[in-house]
């Protein structure tokens, strides 16, 4: 009895210490709100400096990333593990790719050494350590805006080649960005944090994006990876454990995959040529497949990936933080 007594106790003053905590966080957000704003402005700035075109990199940019992955991987892996439509749509599924990991790489790298480069900030001022990783998070969601504009003229280009793959599902991509910025803030409070104790692990979170990118279908899909066997099988399973795997196929899916198929499937009943793919059943069942939008299966996935991440890196980052004045 006196067990059980003892448990709930433990419980209510571990509650009570959540709510604690998560009422400060959210006091120093609100009295650290116009330092964010300024540091998301700087951070921008700071990246186009003395450019000649300046903002605009941010377009030009995936774009560029874009043709030389459709260059060199087009013909290796447009066709390969995927439907007819997504052939035809290859450039899309590398720019949607490309532009939702940059976004968790440009947030992680530059928050990686914020709490050390920003030292003389900290230290004459009194001010929450967190709103470093926190503003280059923000500032990572500000350069994803502007990618995606060069998302949609690369859209447009699409659909008048005659796929059309404009539709308001692409609204939906709002719903998934917050649990993308989720997973990158904690991610980014988890590295800035370290990089305090151990500056080496910039130079190993280099090689492990690169790792990491490999292992995220941007240029391929996983589909590819049918019939190849137990090696086949494998490369499946750790790729589905790649967190980025999903948001990536969340992205894909709202912005362009669903309704591109759904248009195809629709203009296959018009012409009467259903009984044709109805043939060859994969087929017919992967672009079925393919022009569902995401449930609220994959929703919640994306979110409980970035809510679990933003848990752990708060946990680390609040552990760890009376420690950073003697490390910085």
């Amino acid at each position: 009895m006196n067990n059980n007594i003892d448990n709930a106790t433990l419980k209510e003053e571990k509650r009570a210490e959540f709510k604690e905590w998560f009422e400060f966080q959210k006091k120093e957000l609100v009295k650290n709100i116009n330092i964010v704003k300024q540091l998301v402005l700087r951070s921008i700035k700071v990246q186009y400096r003395n450019s000649v075109i300046g903002v605009f990199w941010t377009i030009l940019n995936p774009l560029l990333n874009m043709l030389v992955m459709y260059l060199v991987f087009s013909s290796m892996f447009a066709g390969r593990g995927t439907t007819q439509i997504e052939q035809a749509t290859y450039p899309l599924h590398l720019l949607c790719g490309n532009i939702v990991f940059g976004m968790m790489r440009n947030a992680t790298v530059q928050s990686l050494p914020s709490i050390v480069q920003n030292r003389g900030l900290l230290t004459k001022n009194k001010m929450s350590y967190n709103v470093f990783p926190l503003s280059y998070a923000l500032s990572a969601v500000v350069n994803f805006g502007f990618s995606f504009i060069a998302l949609l003229g690369v859209m447009l280009v699409v659909w008048i080649q005659g796929q059309a793959v404009f539709s308001l599902n692409i609204f939906l991509v709002f719903v998934g960005l917050p649990a993308l910025f989720l997973f990158c803030y904690g991610l980014s409070l988890i590295l800035s944090a370290m990089y305090t104790f151990f500056r080496d692990i910039s130079h190993f979170y280099n090689v492990f994006l690169t790792l990491w990118m490999y292992l995220t279908p941007i240029f391929y899909t996983i589909n590819m990876f049918e019939g190849a066997g137990p090696a086949g099988a494998m490369m499946k399973t750790v790729i589905r454990l790649n967190p980025m795997y999903y948001y990536v196929e969340y992205f894909r899916d709202v912005v362009y995959r669903c309704s591109a198929h759904a248009y195809a499937l629709e203009n296959m009943e018009a012409t009467e040529q259903l009984s044709m793919v109805a043939t060859n059943t994969q087929e017919y069942l992967s672009m079925v497949e393919a022009a569902t939008l995401p449930g609220f299966g994959e929703t919640a996935t994306i979110y409980l990936i970035g809510l679990v991440t933003l848990l752990v890196g708060a946990i680390v980052f609040m552990g760890t933080k009376r420690k950073f004045i003697y490390n910085i």
